[in-house]
C-alpha cells in the first residue's frame, strides 16, 4: 500500500506570492485547511484541492496513526491515573505503564522527525540518530525549522509531492504529541517519584503543575528553533477544536496486514 490521497482546503491569497498554492508551515499549527486523508473519515465538502502522491511509509504512517495511536491516546486525560491519588507502593507500576504507553508514541515521534528531515534534506539528509538515543538537539533543531521557520512554503510541480509528505508528517507528528501530553506529564511525574521510591526518601508533590501549565509549557519546546515573533497569540490554534477534528475523522478499521509499517 503506497497510494496516498490527501484534500486540501483552500487557502488564502498569500500577500507575498499572490495565489493560494502554496502549504503554511508553522508551530503552533492549526492545521484548519487539512491534510484530510481518504478512507480515514468524512471529507469537508470544501476541501476541494486533491493530490495523490505514492510513498509507502507515509501510507504505513496514517495507517499507524488513525488506527493505532490516536485510539490508544483519545482519552488519555480521562485514563492517566493520579500518582497522588495512588499509594507509594504502586508507583512501580504506574512507571511501567507509562513506558508502555509512550513507547509507540516516542517510536512514531521519531521516525516523523527522521522522515521530514530527509525528506528535506534529499542526497545531503545525514543519518538519523541511533536507537536508543532519545535527544539530538541537531536532529531537532532541523525538524523544527523545517516545520516553522519557512512560514508559507510556495508549491512548484517539481517538489509538490515532497512538501506535502513533508506537510501530512508535520500534522501526525505535532497531533501525537498534543493528545500523549497527559502521559508524558505522567511520565515526568514518576521520574521524580522513582528516585524517591529507591531510597525510601519522602516525596512531596508540592509545586506540580496543573495539566493546562505542563501542556503551555511542552508546546514551547521548540521555540528556540521558530524565529521571534513568527506566531502572535491570536495565531494559536484551538486544541480542543483539533482533537475534535481528529477523532471525527478516525477510522476504526485496523491496520492492513501488509501495511509497511514506519
Amino acid at each position: 500500500m503506497s497510494k496516498v490521497q490527501i484534500y486540501l482546503k483552500p487557502r488564502p491569497v498569500s500577500p507575498i506570492y499572490g495565489h493560494s498554492n502554496y502549504l503554511p508551515f508553522q508551530w503552533n499549527p492549526d492545521f484548519k485547511y487539512g491534510p484530510f486523508f481518504a478512507d480515514y473519515g468524512p471529507i469537508p465538502p470544501d476541501a476541494t484541492e486533491v493530490y495523490i502522491i505514492h510513498s509507502p511509509y507515509l501510507s504505513a504512517g496514517i495507517a499507524t496513526f488513525h488506527n493505532e495511536l490516536i485510539p490508544s491516546l483519545a482519552d488519555a486525560e480521562a485514563e492517566v491515573p493520579d500518582p497522588d491519588q495512588t499509594c507509594r507502593s504502586l508507583w512501580p507500576s504506574l512507571y511501567e505503564l507509562q513506558r508502555a504507553k509512550l513507547g509507540p508514541v516516542s517510536q512514531f515521534l521519531r521516525d516523523s522527525e527522521s522522515h521530514v528531515n530527509m525528506l528535506y534534506q534529499g542526497d545531503h539528509a545525514r543519518f538519523p540518530p541511533p536507537p536508543g538515543v532519545s535527544k539530538d538537539p541537531e536532529w531537532h533543531k532541523l525538524f523544527f525549522s523545517i516545520l516553522a521557520s519557512r512560514r508559507d512554503v510556495e508549491l512548484h510541480d517539481s517538489d509538490v509531492d515532497t512538501e506535502l509528505e513533508i506537510f501530512a508528517w508535520a500534522y501526525m507528528h505535532y497531533m501525537v504529541f498534543y493528545i500523549s501530553l497527559p502521559w508524558i506529564k505522567l511520565r515526568t511525574e514518576m521520574a521524580d517519584r522513582k528516585d524517591a521510591y529507591a531510597t525510601n526518601t519522602p516525596f512531596s508533590a508540592k509545586g506540580s503543575m496543573s495539566l493546562d501549565e505542563f501542556r503551555a509549557e511542552a508546546l514551547l519546546f521548540p521555540s528556540k528553533y521558530v524565529p521571534q515573533g513568527n506566531h502572535p497569540d491570536n495565531e494559536r490554534p484551538n486544541a480542543d477544536v483539533l482533537m475534535h477534528s481528529v477523532l471525527r475523522r478516525r477510522n476504526p478499521s485496523t491496520v492492513p496486514d501488509d501495511a509497511d509499517l514506519v
